[in-house]
């Protein structure tokens, strides 16, 4: 589906109805509905929301609402209960995925200017990897003065929504000054009023073509690690898992980390000669990676690059 730059849109939340038709009839093509804040809410409203926007013909994409404030490791989390969430209220893998990164309710924007940058790249790269579009919701002073924005536009690009209310004395706005607009570069969707067209809902305006393909995540190949075919599955940010028990030892010293990427925490290593139980094997950015199993769940750590071995298996 694609909405044509300059279309309207409108974000909702549980403090917005259901029903989407009027704000359909008043003009907007598209819809941002909110699915999930930090790790444990879901918009119960979301699902109908998400079926009354595409029964109305528009464009569907969620927001997830942060508070892993500069933990990566927390924006990792977060990432994932979001995807899980979008799927659960019917948004569709190649649909447009938002972290809406505010200060309050729960989440602090004062931890740190490249921090707050890292730990919203962590999250978009989840997002990114179950096959969404990912997206950065926040106020200009936020993404200028408290977050390193360039390192999130130089991986994602036009991938900003920003916030920016004209007040006219009290006057409502149902169409956008762009005289006023607070100039910003890699800005793909412009927030300009929290009451549109008298409808109690925030009004957007797209300054890019949006585009949603809605195609599935795709599935990644099987590595070469042994000749048997197991068990597989794909976890929750698009990896395609298979299920195998070894001992792998590696050649030298090898980072385990929080999860399956090369940007994930790291929680502890392994050098030569030790020994390392795993439990299943994935290919993916380049790696093969093991999962180990630990007592407070599970570790991951590089095993091949390419389908040269950092050590033995047995």
């Amino acid at each position: 589906m694609e909405v044509a730059k300059r279309s309207y849109g409108v974000d909702v939340s549980d403090w917005q109805v259901s029903n989407l038709s009027a704000m359909a009839s008043a003009g907007a093509k598209f819809a941002v509905v909110k699915v999930s804040e930090g790790l444990n809410y879901q918009n119960p409203k979301a699902p109908a929301q998400v079926n009354s926007a595409n029964a109305n013909g528009m464009m569907t994409a969620g927001y997830h609402y942060a508070h892993f404030s500069a933990s990566r490791s927390q924006a990792v989390l977060e990432g994932n209960y979001a995807v899980n969430s979008a799927k659960q209220a019917g948004i569709k893998p190649g649909s447009y995925l938002a972290c809406d990164y505010e200060e309050g309710s729960g989440n602090s924007t004062f931890q740190g200017y490249s921090a707050s940058g890292d730990a919203i790249v962590a999250f978009m790269n989840v997002v990114a990897n179950a096959g969404y579009k990912p997206l950065l919701y926040s106020g200009k002073e936020i993404l200028t003065k408290r977050v390193d924005v360039k390192k999130v536009t130089a991986k994602y690009g036009t991938c900003l929504w920003i916030a920016s209310y004209e007040y006219k004395s009290g006057t409502r706005l149902d169409n956008p000054d762009f005289g006023w607009f607070p100039s910003m570069d890699n800005v793909a969707i412009w927030q300009f009023t929290d009451n549109w067209r008298g409808l109690n809902v925030d009004g957007n305006i797209s300054l890019i073509d949006l585009k949603t393909d809605g195609k599935p995540v795709a599935q990644l190949s099987k590595p070469a690690v042994k000749q048997s075919v197991p068990q597989s599955w794909v976890d929750e940010i698009g990896d395609t898992w298979y299920k195998e028990e070894g001992k792998f030892y590696p050649n030298g010293t090898i980072n385990i980390r929080y999860g399956a990427r090369t940007t994930s925490d790291i929680i502890g290593t392994v050098t030569k000669g030790d020994c390392v139980k795993y439990d299943a094997y994935s290919r993916h950015g380049g790696y093969v990676w093991i999962r180990q199993q630990r007592s407070t769940g599970y570790g991951y750590l590089v095993c091949r690059a390419g389908n040269e071995p950092w050590g033995t298996f047995k």
